[in-house]
């Protein structure tokens, strides 16, 4: 994909290819239909493009139609898609097809002209359409079109046998959701689900449908690759392995309880009402030789590259924004693990974390950073474990084991 991406109205400054776009376009695809399939270069310049103009103006419309602005995808002097805006809603298209339809040309799909189609048509979207928001309706046999509409901030609303129905907020509110899932109950000496932990996996994974997930990366341990293999087969994304949110270890020489995180870390708050806020808990006796400290270490700086590669660079308690868009990625772990990186962004203790943030089984963790980019951000707690999903199949917070 080159740097001249634009989307034109159709006009007759462009006919010859437009035309030829046009006609090579199918009869249907995908629940967008072409009048002008196969169409004459002649009828193309007499009628197509007239009654497009038209559309666009509102002009000599059948009742049941709205208002439509077609624009055609251009990378350079080539045209890519076809985009259609319908200006407003009326109830057969609030409860169908919504505002956008759209089309890329096979030989430019999976190459990202379409997300980029669609956020450039949702800039004049927002400027044409009076609703609060952009309604989309979308095949499921149609998976890519889907993860185009969530990168560029789609949520499902509804979901019925044939089709997704997705919403973008017309207004500019964008955020970067990190979601934070631990794995279902574990055997642990076997490193995979029990069967409870299936139940609660697949419960995590309806809970997850509707969060406007683009991307799922997970611990490469095999309960927490088990349990994210639900919500990508639900959402039909793949699994990115983080060998860094693999579980941690602890212990160390001469270190009480065995260095157990969380049996350590309530002695220290419950026993020694240790001072967070004026001593360093890594050079207290607990941890200054737990290699805990080694793990915790390489998953913040690790953590630091993830959010860094997502637009969002760590200076000290805040971060640099340079992302653009919204997004909205889920990491499957565990829970020593996923508290370190959750300690690491938040600037938390993390002794403090495992004492006073511990998490359940599947539970869900959503931290949202405003998308403000050349600013200085924090990223705000929007949820924490929220266990609804398994509240009929829920095996109640356990501690994790050492194998």
């Amino acid at each position: 994909m080159q740097d001249m991406i634009e989307l034109r109205e159709a006009n007759y400054a462009d006919i010859e290819k437009e035309w030829l776009f046009v006609k090579d376009m199918p009869v249907s695809e995908n629940g967008l239909n072409n009048a002008w399939h196969d169409v004459s270069r002649e009828d193309f310049e007499s009628k197509a493009l007239p009654g497009m103009l038209k559309e666009a103006r509102g002009e000599d419309l059948e009742d049941w139609k709205v208002p439509m602005t077609t624009y055609f995808l251009w990378d350079g002097d080539v045209i890519i898609g076809l985009y259609r805006l319908r200006h407003y809603l009326n109830e057969a298209l609030e409860h169908g097809a919504g505002h956008v339809g759209y089309f890329i040309k096979d030989e430019f799909r999976g190459k990202g002209y379409g997300t980029e189609g669609l956020r450039l048509l949702l800039e004049k979207a927002r400027e044409t359409v009076p609703e609060d928001e952009i309604y989309f309706r979308v095949d499921r046999t149609n998976p890519a079109s889907l993860r185009v509409i969530k990168k560029n901030g789609g949520h499902i609303i509804s979901i019925d046998e044939q089709k997704y129905y997705v919403r973008i907020k017309k207004a500019e509110n964008k955020s970067f959701r990190m979601i934070f899932v631990r794995h279902g109950e574990p055997d642990y000496v076997n490193d995979r689900l029990t069967k409870l932990g299936n139940l609660q996996a697949e419960a995590a994974a309806k809970r997850l449908e509707k969060e406007g997930i683009s991307e799922i990366y997970a611990s490469p341990m095999g309960r927490a690759q088990e349990t994210a293999g639900y919500t990508a087969r639900l959402l039909n994304l793949p699994v990115t392995t983080l060998d860094y949110m693999h579980e941690i270890s602890w212990g160390g020489e001469g270190v009480s309880d065995g260095g157990h995180p969380w049996t350590v870390s309530e002695k220290l708050t419950n026993e020694e009402d240790f001072d967070f806020y004026h001593d360093d808990w890594e050079k207290h006796p607990y941890f200054e030789k737990n290699i805990l400290r080694e793990y915790n270490s390489l998953i913040s700086d690790k953590i630091d590259g993830f959010l860094e590669a997502h637009g969002f660079k760590h200076e000290g308690t805040r971060f640099l924004c340079e992302a653009k868009d919204s997004k909205t990625v889920a990491i499957f772990s565990h829970g020593g693990s996923g508290a370190c990186a959750l300690a690491h962004i938040l600037s938390l203790p993390l002794p403090y974390v495992y004492t006073f943030l511990p998490y359940e089984f599947t539970s869900v963790i959503i931290l949202e950073f405003p998308v403000q980019n050349g600013k200085y951000v924090h990223p705000r707690i929007e949820l924490f474990n929220d266990t609804a999903h398994t509240r009929d199949v829920s095996s109640g917070l356990v501690i994790q084991k050492e194998v």
